[in-house]
């Protein structure tokens, strides 16, 4: 994807995001994405709208996926996605948007199967052993930290994409999206390059990847206002 997005001339934070599959601040300009991938842009831009957590709700309209579950439809679901809303209700919307996901992604990978299946719990730490007897041997410790691990585990849904014949695959943890936080900008306030610095230094690598994708998007309008 980082090459694709290079041969379009994606600002470098566009590439970023789509590489860790980041939620976007803003809409990216999907027509050459779409036209480097021979894909629809139709398809790829509803794609871009559900990652983001969005269903359409009426004419132009979107609306956030917990806030609309209705809008994600009642279309029946695998047997093993109805076993676990069994245990886990709240889940129903985080699988259905997954579902549609899943939809789009079908169309645009005609040549691969797309799947949703519930997240298997995996334990960080090594399973008991177990003795001659059949009986399970664990150390406190390391049996009280598997118990809170399966407290805590969340059956979230996987997308799967299966390659050629199933031979392999590529998977990715679907988390339950949050609404996003409007951006509050600080108007009249300006920073000087110290306080630049600093701010930049405690950024993450991804932050600052980000960062820099803003700043080669203000110089390249720059160039092009004094061009």
């Amino acid at each position: 994807m980082r090459q694709v997005g290079e041969n379009i001339g994606a600002p470098a934070a566009t590439v970023s995001q789509v590489e860790k599959g980041q939620r976007a601040l803003k809409e990216p300009k999907l027509a050459p994405w779409a036209a480097a991938l021979g894909v629809s842009e139709a398809d790829l831009h509803e794609l871009w709208v559900l990652c983001q957590g969005l269903v359409p709700v009426g004419r132009d309209r979107l609306a956030f996926y917990s806030d609309r579950p209705d809008a994600l439809g009642s279309a029946p679901l695998d047997a093993d996605i109805i076993e676990t809303l069994g245990d886990w209700p709240d889940l129903e919307a985080t699988f259905r948007l997954a579902v549609r996901i899943a939809g789009v992604l079908k169309r645009l990978l005609p040549n691969a199967s797309v799947q949703v299946e519930p997240d298997e719990f995996d334990s960080p730490y090594m399973m008991p052993d177990v003795d001659e007897a059949g009986a399970w041997v664990t150390f406190p410790n390391t049996q009280k930290k598997l118990e809170a691990a399966f407290a805590a585990f969340v059956p979230l849904p996987i997308i799967w994409v299966y390659w050629a014949n199933f031979t392999s695959r590529d998977g990715v943890r679907m988390p339950r999206l949050q609404k996003p936080t409007p951006i509050v900008r600080r108007r009249g306030k300006s920073v000087n390059t110290v306080e630049l610095e600093d701010l930049i230094r405690d950024l993450s690598g991804p932050e600052r990847e980000r960062v820099r994708g803003y700043v080669e998007a203000v110089m390249e309008q720059r160039a092009s206002l004094e061009g």
